[in-house]
């Protein structure tokens, strides 16, 4: 995925005006910069998180885009909104991240640990029919599935990206987009239900 987006018209933005006021700031003056990074910061690290697994990888996916967004904001030329903009960057670092972690987990055997580590202390995310308090299941369901699986999940329900937003980032039409959306959802039920039926079982099992 590029950063840059492609020819267009240029688009209203909700964050136009905190925009022109960092590229007339920077890099001297911060305020407006750290207002755009107070405002965005949590969204980032969010998706970071789901995207990666780990808080210590999700912590430095966020520092190094809004890193590069301090050095490259300058480029941003609104054909597409900064939120779609940034979202790209922070994708093309967790996936840069998530092929060294797949590398690191294969040599240590150990796959799909980051996904669930921590996973009492992260709030559920707001995913359909997912019962409150059910956080590590959830955890657990999406480490089963594809990256791109769980990556598309995470756009939608984590970074709470709208589809034409989606379509942008991962660079694909916007029927594309709901069919990947729509089939990744089925398949997080499928999983999801499987792994509460077979907790269940073991509980049972157990009394």
């Amino acid at each position: 995925m590029k950063e840059q987006t492609k020819a267009g018209p240029l688009r209203k933005d909700e964050d136009a005006e905190l925009i022109a006021r960092c590229l007339a700031e920077l890099p001297g003056k911060t305020d407006a910069y750290y207002e755009l990074l107070q405002k965005y910061e949590g969204m980032v690290y969010s998706t970071c998180y789901r995207m990666l697994g780990s808080r210590q990888e999700a912590e430095e996916a966020c520092q190094d885009t809004f890193l590069r967004i301090f050095h490259k904001l300058y480029q941003f030329e609104g054909r597409a909104s900064f939120k779609t903009w940034m979202f790209r960057i922070a994708c093309n670092f967790c996936m840069t991240r998530r092929r060294k972690l797949a590398t690191n987990r294969e040599r240590k055997n150990k796959v799909g640990d980051e996904i669930v580590h921590n996973a009492e202390e992260t709030k559920r995310d707001a995913l359909p029919g997912v019962p409150d308090n059910n956080a590590e299941s959830v955890h657990e369901a999406l480490r089963d599935m594809k990256e791109e699986e769980r990556e598309i999940i995470t756009l939608r329900f984590i970074s709470e990206l709208s589809l034409e937003e989606m379509a942008e980032i991962l660079d694909l039409k916007l029927s594309a987009t709901k069919m990947r959306l729509y089939r990744a959802m089925e398949k997080f039920k499928k999983v999801y239900r499987n792994r509460e039926a077979l907790q269940k079982e073991a509980e049972d099992g157990k009394r």
